[in-house]
């Protein structure tokens, strides 16, 4: 590692200041991103967050950014509260674990490579606190919430009555497909996983679901009734949210390898990815079904996360039961094709549905060859939008979608503020909109069939030598 000047770093005791450290290169911080050693960069200073992860709410949904600068998803995952100065201060840090490492330092290339040769857009944000954008558009709706009273999570009552109506969806639609043997209900139920997963295990781990820790646990292993663990997701999820939303990370890249971004090496087989990627993806859920389970076993250890591994596992025997039960009835091949083609069904609604990225989102990075150059200059904020789309329902079949799988629809908001509530997205969205037009950012909202054709579009010409 290079050397490099020291420089202290002052906190707000007012009693002189941390021990000199030193700058931290991006290419160190990211040789620190397992549990055993993880590191972590927001605004500008690194942390060492190796003895506190286990300590945080969620520790493990860190795994997706140890190693990474993760200012924005840090102030967005924390807007209820001014996480900020907690980091100002020394005392908290000791009481917390958390050690400071140094200032991070960007200033060599190929930051957008990962050791296995993957590239990966790792933008470092300029510093939050410096973005008038991101702290209008923040003080506005903390001023919303406040002046209607709204609180960024549902209600116990809610809570329950969300769970419930997933729940009796859920049980009606499995008894039509395993008992009565029902290729329509079959689809209908992959399409209903996606949305419950999304309004309920997605927002208890972004904190916006309860407070209450047993409805939160519940609605958690909804989504392991589709055949996923919800940690294993949650933790790659995270890393698109760390980073633009149209950025090729791994949630984007387990569907299947695309050329999305410019300074992704073109190779021949990419003029065909507007046709195989459709193919792949409707076999996500297929190939998820096991890995996910296999990995929560190798990577949880039993005595830490008994509880989740044991929560999951129960998910997944009352899941297959279902299955078997269903070959007991109406035989092994009619149970194996209703599974294909629930498992269809979710990877293609999963896609559909939360994927909301038009051609203008991807062009923001992909007209780039490369990213280098812009390293401290991308407001976090201004990337959410315009990395992001949201799109609005033309018809009463889509105005249901919307309210059923959580208004997620409007993807900028959410991406914006991931701890609120769904239904708060609709409501903050003239906020956000009017913000974004005073500081002259592009705010993308069109039909749901443009968000596609555009996606589309946008695949086909990366696919072609330009």
């Amino acid at each position: 590692m290079p050397t490099y000047e020291f420089l202290e770093i002052a906190n707000t005791d007012g009693d002189g200041s941390f021990e000199k450290k030193n700058f931290i290169s991006y290419e160190e911080l990211k040789k620190h991103s397992t549990y055993s050693d993880a590191w972590i960069a927001i605004d500008g200073i690194v942390y060492d967050i190796t003895n506190f992860i286990h300590e945080h709410p969620f520790g493990d949904t860190f795994r997706g950014i140890i190693g990474t600068d993760c200012s924005g998803l840090f102030a967005s995952a924390h807007i209820h509260v001014n996480a900020e100065n907690f980091l100002k201060n020394e005392r908290y840090l000791k009481d917390n674990n958390i050690n400071l490492v140094g200032y991070l330092c960007v200033n060599q290339d190929n930051l957008h490579k990962d050791n296995n040769g993957k590239y990966l857009d790792r933008i470092v944000y300029k510093k939050l606190n410096n973005d008038e954008f991101w702290l209008e558009l923040k003080s506005r709706v903390k001023n919303y919430l406040i002046d209607n009273n709204e609180l960024t999570h549902y209600s116990l009552t809610e809570g329950i009555m969300y769970l419930l109506y997933h729940s009796t969806i859920f049980l009606l639609l499995s008894y039509i497909t395993w008992m009565s043997g029902s290729v329509l209900s079959s689809i209908l139920l992959g399409f209903h996983m996606v949305c419950a997963s999304a309004s309920m295990s997605h927002m208890v781990a972004h904190f916006g679901f309860t407070k209450n820790q047993l409805l939160g646990f519940i609605a958690l292993h909804f989504m392991d009734l589709s055949g996923f663990s919800w940690l294993e997701w949650q933790i790659v999820h995270q890393t698109h949210h760390n980073q633009p939303h149209s950025s090729i990370d791994y949630q984007t890249n387990q569907y299947v390898p695309i050329r999305i971004h410019k300074y992704v090496k073109l190779n021949r087989h990419h003029k065909y990815q507007y046709l195989y990627f459709w193919i792949g993806i409707l076999f996500y859920h297929l190939r998820a079904f096991p890995m996910s389970t296999i990995w929560l076993i190798k990577n949880r250890e039993f005595a830490r996360y008994r509880y989740e591994i044991i929560g999951h596992l129960l998910s997944k025997v009352a899941f297959i039961s279902l299955i078997f039960y269903c070959g007991y009835l109406h035989g092994v091949w009619k149970a194996l094709i209703l599974f294909i083609i629930y498992s269809i069904s979710f990877s293609f609604f999963a896609f559909i549905l939360l994927y909301n990225n038009h051609e203008e989102t991807h062009n923001v990075l992909s007209l780039n060859e490369n990213i280098n150059p812009y390293h401290n200059k991308f407001s976090w904020a201004e990337i959410q939008v315009r990395t992001s789309g949201n799109w609005y329902p033309t018809n009463w079949i889509l105005s249901f979608i919307e309210f059923h799988y959580g208004y997620f629809n409007y993807h900028i908001e959410h991406h914006l503020f991931p701890s609120f509530k769904p239904i708060l997205l609709k409501k903050i969205s003239p906020i956000v909109r009017n913000v974004c037009d005073k500081y002259d950012i592009p705010y993308i909202s069109t039909t749901f069939i443009e968000v596609h054709q555009s996606f589309q579009r946008h695949i086909k010409k990366m696919g072609l030598e330009v």
